[in-house]
């Protein structure tokens, strides 16, 4: 069973079209490499994560600055 995680900031998937598409275009991708008959075995998962939750270069993406910041 091949599985496909995606995690994102969740102001990506405001509209659940984006994540119906990105749902389709993930399975596409996986069966173009491992045959369409895997197609019925795929499961593509995803999970929202709060800006807040979310941090790049030591600092979270929602804005906040971390505690003892200099």
């Amino acid at each position: 069973m091949p599985y496909i995680e995606v995690k994102a900031v969740d102001r990506r998937f405001e509209d659940p079209a984006v994540s119906q598409r990105l749902i389709e275009a993930l399975t596409d991708a996986a069966c173009g490499v491992l045959g369409e008959e895997a197609r019925s075995q795929i499961w593509v998962v995803i999970e929202e994560v709060p800006a807040s939750r979310w941090g790049i270069a030591g600092r979270p993406l929602g804005g906040a600055a971390p505690s003892g910041d200099r």
